[in-house]
């Protein structure tokens, strides 16, 4: 089956970013990989309206909401339920091509949908605010 993989302002430079704040995990603002597990169930229930108010401002900037629903619903759907994910893995960065040093995480699941058997998504995140932002998302 062919690779399927979206993104959404992930990776585009951005000249108005502000340097993001580092951000440890509390109580209060959970793991990256937490808060990706949290953003991927509104992808599992096609709430993409909600998902898109969840994302990062630099992913926000650079696509509408209505694109957003449009791009990864058109992805998505045709992969059918969620049926499993497991965390492969999580990495810390600094860097990212295109991106203004900061705090960044790639976290990585293996995942198996209705209509595909064997998927890897790719959520990455920012911190900003003190907690972590979505501001990228790859199904391969």
């Amino acid at each position: 089956m062919k690779w399927l993989a979206i993104a959404f302002a992930l990776l585009v430079a951005v000249p108005a970013f502000a340097q993001p704040k580092a951000g440890s995990s509390t109580a209060m603002t959970p793991t990256p990989d937490d808060r990706a597990k949290q953003w991927l169930s509104l992808m599992d229930d096609h709430n993409y309206a909600d998902a898109y108010k969840q994302m990062g401002a630099v992913a926000r900037d650079k696509v509408s909401a209505e694109g957003f629903s449009k791009t990864v619903g058109g992805v998505r759907e045709p992969l059918g339920a969620m049926s499993s994910r497991a965390l492969k893995d999580v990495k810390l960065t600094k860097t990212l091509p295109a991106m203004r040093d900061g705090q960044y995480a790639i976290v990585r699941y293996d995942s198996t949908f209705a209509h595909k058997a064997a998927a890897v998504e790719s959520v990455t995140l920012i911190s900003e605010n003190g907690g972590w932002s979505v501001i990228g998302y790859f199904i391969k």
